[in-house]
């Protein structure tokens, strides 16, 4: 204890101040909405360890008003701030979306420290996706510009990510090095919270190695900081870790002690993710003690915590934001473009009118011609606009032409044969004078009605689903997706969250075409197995995705070949809706992604769409 203490005061730890709601009120009187936005940016670790809901909610109006007045960089530390409370929280749906923007905003900014500290992030939420090799790349960025502009807060915390990363499977021999590397910043830069971590994870690989009583000192040396820094979720983590040396030691009423203490502190502090493991390891330990009545009591809880929490497959699909975000650095890059050209314009007019003094006839020849250019513009304009239209116009004719086509193909082909062999049994019935070939041929006809009866359900379904009109867009998809599944060996997925249950009628016919459209490209083409689509609702939009896991493609091609008539079609609903679409494929690349983006102002005003139409 004594190492620990003179270790406490070289660091020079002050006393832990209080962040609770009240605390946190008081400290924020008087600030202006930007110092206050910055005062939870910069306290933001100390403001979750107090109170996860608090913590929740101060970062939800960083978040927001950081938007409302375009301070992007406080705007891109509350949503990092904001996807990790909600991560710890249990609330994995709203996570993946708070870090993206995050993380577009830092680069837009170039804020390398920032990029640093988001991708640290990520990589542990893709890593409890069971999602590798996407958590090692965001740890190689995070260590590339962390080492660029010399960030040790950053680059300790990569470190201890990397020795983490293996410790979990059992490799701590190669997890060591991390750690003391991680240890050895955190000492030098006197970072309390940072030493609070490596010491936890150096007790790890100490009690590895079979040195129980270092690891606890280890351990005890953690705790005894993060409650002097207030860090009570790191310190809640130390209780469990704790009783996982007991455990591991085959000491099983200590660590029964020990897990219960850290479930106790976990649910005060509402970390959920820590109380279902605590729930999991007491009932492991208490299976150990023979006491099975509780061990049962404790697994059911911890079952009911599994169930309430991560689920990847919901996940996954949330995780194709990420081609929202390559499409939203790219505009960046258009919109600096346009910067420059707008600052090159200015410098252009301040030279006419350094040269102004030329003349009056100079002066008139100069604002004939530009005035000459703004109607040469503004006829081009024009002209587009009548193209787009008559492309529109076009598409829509070509859609109709298609099912029409496909219409007659599907009566001819399918209903004509049975028509013809059905009109075929109804004659050899009249010739023929056999009642046992009769009766025969009466079942067949039977089958052939009932054929008959469905071809015509099907060509009904694919005109315009009864079920799209009556319960709706999402039902009417469940219904394709269940037939495509039943018609072929490809498994799809569908999953709804926090939409309507009903749109306007133009928004539901529109949005149930273009996944058709969509569905019946990846069949014929990507050779897929899975597809998944996901409907999520919020504040502004509802966005829809479409994954699969076939063949990408070359979209240029996909978007001018001559034979894009589907193309054609899925651009013409999407302006109808004012959406927009993205696309996340690549030629010779395995899985694909499409984002539809709905205004929530487009459902709310069916009268906007039709006079669009």
């Amino acid at each position: 204890m004594r190492c620990l203490i003179l270790l406490l005061i070289s660091l020079g730890i002050a006393e832990a101040q209080d962040f609770g709601k009240e605390a946190t009120k008081k400290k924020m009187e008087g600030l202006s909405d930007l110092e206050k936005v910055q005062f939870i940016n910069k306290n933001f670790y100390k403001l979750y360890s107090a109170d996860f809901d608090h913590a929740t909610a101060l970062t939800q109006w960083a978040v927001e008003t950081s938007m409302q007045n375009k301070w992007r960089s406080e705007e891109a530390y509350a949503n990092l701030g904001l996807g990790v409370v909600t991560y710890l929280a249990g609330d994995y749906d709203a996570v993946l979306p708070h870090f993206f923007r995050s993380r577009h905003l830092f680069d837009s900014l170039q804020n390398k420290s920032g990029i640093a500290a988001i991708n640290n992030e990520m990589a542990i939420f893709y890593h409890k996706q069971q999602k590798p090799e996407e958590a090692y790349h965001c740890l190689d960025v995070a260590e590339k510009v962390a080492r660029e502009v010399n960030d040790l807060d950053q680059l300790g915390t990569t470190l201890g990510h990397r020795g983490m990363f293996l410790a979990i499977r059992q490799q701590f021999d190669e997890a060591e090095p991390y750690y003391r590397e991680a240890y050895s910043i955190r000492l030098a830069k006197k970072d309390s919270v940072g030493l609070g971590y490596a010491l936890a994870q150096l007790a790890e690989v100490i009690a590895s190695q079979g040195n129980m009583a270092e690891a606890q000192r280890y351990l005890d040396q953690s705790t005894e900081i993060r409650k002097k820094i207030g860090d009570m979720q790191g310190a809640a983590v130390n209780s469990v870790n704790k009783g996982e040396l007991y455990s591991n030691a085959k000491q099983y009423q200590q660590a029964a002690t020990w897990f219960e203490k850290g479930l106790e502190e976990a649910l005060e502090i509402g970390y959920t993710d820590l109380a279902r493991f605590s729930y999991d390891q007491l009932a492991k330990t208490y299976k150990e003690l023979n006491n099975y009545k509780k061990a049962y009591e404790l697994q059911e809880k911890a079952v009911v915590y599994k169930d309430s929490l991560f689920n990847v497959s919901r996940t996954q699909v949330i995780e194709d934001l990420q081609s929202r975000y390559e499409a939203e650095k790219k505009d960046l890059q258009i919109s600096q473009l346009n910067n420059e050209n707008e600052l090159k314009t200015a410098t252009i007019q301040r030279n006419y009118f350094f040269f102004g003094g030329l003349g009056v006839i100079f002066l008139l020849t100069f604002f004939f011609y530009r005035y000459r250019e703004k109607l040469k513009q503004k006829a081009i304009a024009q002209e587009q606009k009548v193209r787009l239209r008559e492309a529109q116009i076009n598409a829509v004719i070509d859609s109709q032409e298609r099912e029409r086509k496909r219409f007659a193909s599907d009566l001819h082909d399918g209903m004509g044969q049975l028509v013809s062999a059905l009109q075929l049994n109804i004659q050899s019935i009249k010739q023929n004078q056999d009642l046992e070939k009769t009766v025969s041929l009466v079942e067949n006809s039977e089958h052939l009605l009932t054929d008959i009866q469905t071809e015509i359900r099907n060509i009904a379904f694919n005109l315009m689903p009864a079920i799209l009109m009556k319960e709706g867009l999402f039902q009417a998809v469940r219904e394709l997706t269940r037939r495509i599944s039943k018609a072929s060996s490809i498994q799809i997925e569908l999953s709804i969250h926090d939409v309507p249950e009903r749109l306007p009628d133009v928004v539901e016919v529109s949005v149930y075409r273009i996944i058709q459209e969509l569905l019946s490209n990846i069949i014929k083409h990507s050779k897929a197995s899975k597809i998944t689509l996901s409907f999520t609702g919020y504040k502004e939009e509802v966005i829809l995705t479409i994954e699969d896991n076939g063949n990408g493609y070359d979209l240029a091609k996909f978007q001018h070949s001559d034979n894009s008539h589907g193309w054609r079609t899925i651009q013409t609903r999407i302006n109808l809706i004012k959406g927009e679409i993205e696309f996340d494929t690549m030629a010779g690349r395995k899985n694909s992604a499409v984002i539809i983006n709905i205004p929530v102002n487009t459902l709310t005003s069916q009268e906007t769409i039709l006079k669009n139409t």
